[in-house]
């Protein structure tokens, strides 16, 4: 999915949010889905799930700082990015609230 910025100069840096939100999703959606294999009372289901926690939210953490406080896009352009990635997908971006 293509999503155009509205002012051109910021296209790279909504290419690359979009990026890094579709590979957090991913993460998330693996996560879930290993965790749904096990037992949820195991110790090995409390264990991934503590460090599969841990790796989403150091994911998080870099993706939100390259993708959105480094690329300091304006806040139209994140609302536009938020409204169209609704639309496309059908629910909110994780990486901008």
């Amino acid at each position: 999915m293509q999503i155009t910025a509205i002012n051109p100069k910021h296209q790279r840096a909504i290419d690359a949010l979009y990026a890094a939100d579709r590979r957090y999703c991913a993460l998330v959606n693996d996560n879930a889905e290993r965790l749904n294999a096990l037992d949820p009372d195991s110790d090995r289901y409390a264990a991934l799930a503590e460090r599969q926690e841990r790796k989403e939210a150091d994911a998080f953490d870099a993706f939100f700082d390259r993708a959105v406080e480094q690329a300091s896009l304006p806040k139209r352009e994140l609302q536009a990015f938020v409204k169209a990635y609704e639309a496309h997908h059908g629910y909110t971006p994780y990486l901008v609230s």
